[in-house]
């Protein structure tokens, strides 16, 4: 993930939940790898004190299986990892929330909070790599995995334009190390 994307979601964190603890940045990924029948989660981040947090851009309606997807992952975090896990669910305001606000029973120490917003992060990220590109700046791996993700943050009807662009602007930075050769 690029460090200005980073930066952003840490941001969108701290402002968006009122997260007071320090992150410090991705967490491993030895603490984030699950079971391939549990979600594997949005953009994790770490705590000064060890702590998960797992960023969620929810695109759906959010129901009773949306939100037993996010306590399964919790709990497998949990387990794993024996740390707090706080996963924050960003939705936008033209989704329907189905799901009843209720303390959820565990073992596991876990906190799921949604908020809801006007816009779709997917501009930012995506005006951001075309930015890079635009400045002659070949876009990481990390980059390309973003912006791989950019069309699903988007209805079903928006989708194929954004893929057509998202291509564009993987071709555009392919074309740039072509031209540039280390």
């Amino acid at each position: 993930m690029n460090e200005k994307i980073q930066f952003d979601q840490i941001e969108t964190i701290k402002e968006t939940f009122d997260e007071k603890r320090t992150i410090i940045g991705r967490a491993p990924k030895e603490m984030i790898e699950v079971d391939d029948d549990i979600h594997n989660g949005g953009d994790f981040f770490i705590t000064e004190s060890g702590e998960i947090i797992d960023l969620e851009y929810q695109t759906t309606d959010f129901d009773e299986e949306e939100l037993a997807k996010y306590v399964e992952l919790a709990e497998e975090l949990y387990y794993k990892n024996d740390v707090h896990i706080s996963i924050y669910v960003l939705c936008p305001k033209n989704i329907r929330i189905t799901a009843p606000e209720c303390m959820i029973k565990s073992d596991a120490s876990f906190n799921i909070k949604l908020a809801c917003y006007d816009g779709n992060p997917s501009y930012d990220i995506f005006h951001h790599l075309e930015e890079k590109v635009n400045n002659k700046i070949q876009l990481t791996e990390e980059d390309l995995e973003a912006i791989s993700m950019v069309p699903m943050l988007f209805p079903r009807k928006q989708r194929r334009s954004w893929r057509v662009k998202c291509f564009r602007l993987i071709n555009e930075s392919k074309r740039l190390s072509l031209d540039f050769p280390f």
